[in-house]
């Protein structure tokens, strides 16, 4: 009975115990790391878990701009895999079995919204380094 609860805690505890598998079409996308007290990052991630979970970081995208906030929380510094685990999202890898972020990006591909903001940028000669953001 231990060994079926320890494996249901497991499965319940979040994405940072599953697999990943590669999202066929997923952009490049520039990761901003983000370090904010612990209430923030809970309340920001908090819509990414299942009830009554408690997250541990998330990733959300801008597929229009090609960025990929990553939310940690400051107060409980993130350990190593979780912060890996966070970034191969950014690089467009989900849940084995999840379709999640495959269902988000051709949403966006359908709308001619990937990469939007950077394709209007570099049509009027506007760049990041020019405009300048922090």
């Amino acid at each position: 009975m231990r060994k079926i609860i320890a494996v249901l805690a497991a499965a319940l505890a979040g994405c940072s115990v599953i697999g990943h598998e590669k999202v066929e079409g997923w952009p490049a996308l520039e990761i901003v790391e983000h370090y904010v007290p612990h209430a923030e990052m809970r309340d920001r991630c908090a819509p990414y878990v299942g009830f009554g979970m408690s997250p541990e970081a998330c990733a959300e995208f801008d597929l229009v701009r090609l960025k990929c906030h990553i939310w940690f929380s400051a107060d409980f510094p993130p350990q190593d895999f979780i912060v890996k685990h966070e970034r191969m999202h950014c690089a467009g890898y989900d849940h084995v079995g999840s379709t999640g972020m495959q269902r988000y990006l051709r949403y966006h591909q359908a709308q001619g919204l990937v990469g939007s903001a950077a394709m209007a940028g570099a049509a009027t000669g506007a760049s990041a380094a020019a405009g300048g953001s922090r």
